[in-house]
């Protein structure tokens, strides 16, 4: 085989600089740290400053916001934000965090440059002009994009960017709730699905910096501030009640996000279209309900209060207008976050359980009502992202709840059980298991998955003719340790078949037989070749199918080499490890 086509399949750009993680030393670990306070200082100077604005903004609307204004704000709103992510800064529609994961698990932390603005400016203008979602969604995308692209100036290895990525997540988060546990936790559970000291200390930075920064502009104080609740063991027992509740409307929120999402697909080919017509609908439901629109904080903090002047039947109309608001919002692509209406939806949940309580055993006596949509809170957030941890300390931070520490608990759990057992994706990760693209780093599908063919080949083999002797065949054998042999097609490089020594040992040891037989007679013609861009995992299957220990690999119908079964598991190790830092 000539010398370049042994270059030519050497392991791939991507699969050797993941491997240059093992060679690195752990001072470099030091560099990241500082990378990472700088990360969070920036992310969180991005959420603090995105959401003064929307709220100045939307505020400042709010004497336009009747009649027809009224109706068509959000539809406007929506538009340009769409318009300004999609043609503006070429970036994919939607709240942004799927392809946040996405680069996580394919891309290997790289994000564009201009992702750094795209949401941040479509999310001003959409959630200012009364889009019922949130600004997480979109801070979450602006933060990774700067951890990314600090990772990308500094040449860190993949891995490292991933971390910088979810720094800058954290950072985002931490800052615009001022919550450094929350922002911590849901960077490592919803992003990058890995616990270690590697992950943990660097995301611990970039929340702290991002919530002292929050602090210092905004000052320190709980973003939902009540009195002291107690709850005790009826009141624990209802919880039980009212988390499985909280799953099924989360089931219900997710659900009807995606069929919003698959009827503006089938509106229209133009992603403005649906997006004006819903926009408009949302706009309608903000005349009949003016609190089912925007992010809706007032809303959920008159819940923690027990000062929603409603009556139990129009909690329930203000319940499912904020749902279906919200999942025409998001469903349609316009940029915003899921953490707000989570939140909202959780607090009227647990608000109207309380009162539909009060309603049915009224000489009874209950726990506050705010407790109940505090927890409320953490069961939507819980069962919406499938992340329990998330809910339950971005409840607590958000509202200082650490006397409902139990009912927390209670409630997002069973939210989370009720959730995965109609879905086994979050909201987050739905579209991107769909496609297949749910690749966490350190596991099997997602190891077998980033190596192909060629970059595991051994290319250094002796394939012979098919009209060779065997007599020839034996000089081959004694200069090699081989026991399989390629065989090509005469004076050509088309794969024939293999020669498995084993299996033919007693026509090869036989003195009259080995000079009247060519190797084309005793060849096998099976193992097929697989192409040399398969993956190892479909490589695997082929393995298993087959029960064979060694494949052989062409390329538009020439042999290049092969692959066997040891190399395969010797790369495997080796990348294993640069995934996991081991």
């Amino acid at each position: 085989m000539a010398a370049e086509d042994k270059r030519s399949f050497l392991p791939s750009g991507a699969l050797v600089r993941r491997l240059q993680v093992l060679g690195q030393p752990e001072e470099h670990w030091g560099r990241l740290l500082v990378m990472a306070l700088v990360v969070g200082l920036a992310s969180g100077a991005a959420a603090v400053l995105l959401r003064r604005l929307v709220h100045l903004a939307f505020h400042g609307l709010a004497p336009y916001r009747h009649g027809a204004v009224a109706l068509l704000l959000p539809a406007l709103g929506g538009l340009l934000g769409v318009l300004i992510v999609a043609r503006v800064f070429r970036e994919p529609a939607g709240h942004g965090v799927p392809e946040v994961i996405r680069a996580v698990c394919r891309g290997g932390g790289g994000m564009r440059k201009r992702a750094m603005f795209s949401r941040w400016l479509g999310s001003l203008v959409n959630v200012a002009s009364g889009a019922s979602a949130g600004l997480e969604g979109p801070t979450v995308y602006t933060g990774a994009a700067i951890g990314s692209t600090l990772g990308g100036w500094f040449g860190v290895d993949e891995r490292r960017r991933s971390v910088l990525l979810a720094a800058g997540v954290a950072g985002g988060i931490s800052g615009i709730f001022n919550a450094p546990m929350t922002g911590m936790i849901f960077a490592i559970e919803v992003v990058l699905a890995e616990w270690s000291a590697h992950t943990i200390v660097p995301l611990a930075i970039a929340s702290v910096a991002g919530t002292e920064l929050s602090r210092l502009l905004l000052g320190d104080r709980a973003s939902f501030l009540h009195a002291p609740f107690e709850m005790g063991p009826r009141d624990l027992a209802l919880c039980a009640v009212l988390g499985l509740l909280a799953g099924l409307v989360s089931v219900l929120f997710v659900k009807s996000t995606h069929l919003v999402h698959g009827l503006s697909d089938r509106l229209s080919k133009n992603r403005l279209v649906p997006v004006v017509l819903l926009g408009l609908v949302v706009g309608g439901i903000g005349l009949v309900s003016p609190d089912a629109i925007g992010e809706g904080y007032d809303v959920a903090s008159a819940a923690i209060d027990d000062q929603l002047e409603l009556s139990l039947g129009l909690c329930v109309v203000l319940l499912f207008g904020k749902l279906l608001a919200s999942s025409l919002t998001l469903g349609s692509g316009t940029p915003g976050g899921i953490f707000a209406p989570s939140l909202v939806l959780g607090s009227l949940l647990g608000d109207t359980f309380a009162r539909g309580l009060r309603a049915a055993f009224p000489g009874e006596q209950f726990a506050h009502p705010g407790s109940y949509a505090l927890v409320g809170m953490a069961g939507l957030v819980a069962g919406v992202m499938q992340a329990p941890l998330t809910g339950i300390f971005l409840v607590l931070e958000v509202t200082r709840g650490y006397d409902v520490i139990l009912p927390l608990m209670t409630v997002s759990v069973l939210a989370l059980l009720v959730a995965r057992r109609f879905d086994r994706y979050s909201i987050y990760n739905w579209e991107l298991a769909r496609r297949g693209e749910l690749l966490r780093p350190g596991t099997d599908q997602r190891i077998l998955t980033d190596i192909r063919v060629r970059d595991v080949l051994d290319a250094e083999v002796t394939p012979v003719s098919e009209d060779m002797p065997l007599e020839g065949f034996l000089r081959v054998l004694k200069l090699s340790r081989r026991n399989n042999f390629p065989v090509l097609r005469a004076g050509s490089e088309q794969y024939a078949g293999m020669v498995d020594v084993a299996a033919t040992r007693e026509v090869l040891l036989d003195p009259e037989l080995v000079h009247v037989t060519l190797v084309g007679m005793i060849m096998s013609p099976t193992p097929q070749p697989v192409d040399a861009d398969t993956t190892l995992s479909e490589a695997m299957e082929i393995f298993e199918r087959d029960r064979v220990w060694v494949l052989p690999v062409t390329r538009q119908g020439r042999f290049v080499g092969l692959v066997s079964k040891s190399s395969l598991f010797d790369h495997y190790r080796r990348e294993l490890n640069a995934q996991t830092g081991a």
